[in-house]
């Protein structure tokens, strides 16, 4: 029987939980924020639970059929190691298990987070389907604590929430087959790339030709992941001048840095003109699926340096404006100086690479991703 039949007249009722809302800054919080806007309809409805308080909530007007309830967390240990990790209390939880009880299916982004796997425990209890999107996988810390840590969460826990999945989805390649190695899926995972907003996210009307030293961008939270430490060692290159927009433990550059310009952490409005104006975003960045600011910078023709694994999680990629470096080898930094050194000394080939930027960048679109959640929902009811 189709789920709509089975749910009759009314709309599906989604739940969807994500650690935080789109103010505190990140790709997955981006993420939950479209698609808890776009995913509405007299079909249906979604509620939003999220870490935060009433000055979190997204911004108005917010769609009808979009229901939005912050909630209030600790969070230890981001401000001292960049590792958000917010903890709902029991009054949380208990508006948690009543929330799961209300809804037809439960979405969650990213496994490993308290209020992910509460949410997951709860459907489970209750006999509410799941879906998962998994933003992030194996994470090279520094620490062999900290990698052995994660890896035994991703192989155990991490497998086990993915099998009991409706359906796994996953934003990147990498990620899917990292996971693939030690789940056994109810039903084949799939891959459902990010969408970029074009009309907020575009060239420049205007970018005359000016010389100089070359504009190179970083975009994201400043922690070890993201390449900040190999990025503080390449900011003696000639002819660079830096700008990075974010915020996190790890900073960027000594304070008085001439050739650098920490810009602190900007709306997304205000970070379209540094897009627009760099020569090259430089994000070195390990551990996570496909960062929205790569598509970001390239809907604004701005080509792109990435890791190599990053670089592999492109559905469709042109090497005229996406250029890797191998951060696994023996000397991720000798390779990192060699590259920017490279592009350094041939400007044209960034500014000719600016065309194949906003080209590549027109096979994302919100509106395919959010068609993609909404059969997969309708999949998951028809299959309970």
């Amino acid at each position: 029987m189709p789920a709509t039949e089975r749910r009759g007249p009314r709309p599906l009722r989604l739940l969807q939980v994500s650690a935080f809302f789109r103010s505190h800054g990140g790709g997955i919080e981006v993420v939950a924020d479209e698609l808890a806007r776009r995913l509405p309809g007299p079909d249906l409805t979604v509620h939003w639970m999220a870490s935060g308080t009433t000055a979190d909530r997204p911004a108005e007007p917010l769609p009808a059929g979009l229901d939005v309830e912050p909630m209030r967390c600790l969070d230890p240990l981001e401000r001292r190691l960049g590792l958000p990790m917010p903890l709902w209390g029991p009054c949380g939880l208990l508006r948690l298990w009543r929330a799961v009880g209300r809804a037809d299916l439960v979405h969650v982004h990213d496994y490993l987070y308290q209020p992910s796997l509460a949410a997951i425990v709860f459907a489970r209890l209750r006999r509410r389907p799941y879906v998962v999107t998994q933003h992030i996988g194996e994470i090279p810390f520094r620490s062999p604590r900290l990698r052995a840590l994660l890896a035994i969460l991703n192989r155990q826990l991490g497998a086990r929430v993915l099998a009991g999945a409706a359906r796994a989805v996953f934003v990147g390649a990498p990620v899917m087959q990292y996971f693939e190695q030690h789940a056994r899926f109810k039903r084949p995972p799939c891959l459902v790339p990010n969408g970029v907003d074009l009309q907020r996210f575009h060239p420049p009307a205007d970018r005359s030709a000016r010389s100089g030293d070359l504009r190179l961008l970083f975009v994201g939270r400043f922690v070890e992941k993201k390449g900040l430490p190999l990025l503080r060692r390449c900011l003696d290159l000639p002819g660079l001048h830096w700008t990075f927009i974010g915020w996190g433990p790890v900073p960027p550059a000594p304070a008085s840095t001439p050739q650098v310009t920490l810009a602190g952490r900007l709306p997304p409005d205000a970070i379209v003109p540094h897009y627009q104006a760099a020569d090259l975003l430089v994000l070195p960045s390990t551990g996570e699926g496909f960062p929205l600011v790569v598509q970001e910078a390239l809907a604004c023709g701005t080509p792109v340096l990435v890791s190599r694994e990053v670089a592999q999680a492109f559905p469709a990629r042109d090497e005229a404006c996406v250029f890797d470096v191998d951060l696994q080898g023996a000397d991720p930094l000798g390779a990192l100086r060699e590259t920017l050194s490279a592009l350094a000394a041939d400007p044209a080939r960034l500014r000719t690479a600016r065309h194949a930027a906003r080209q590549l960048a027109g096979q994302w679109s919100w509106q395919r991703c959010v068609q993609a959640y909404r059969a997969l929902y309708e999949e998951a009811l028809a299959r309970r």
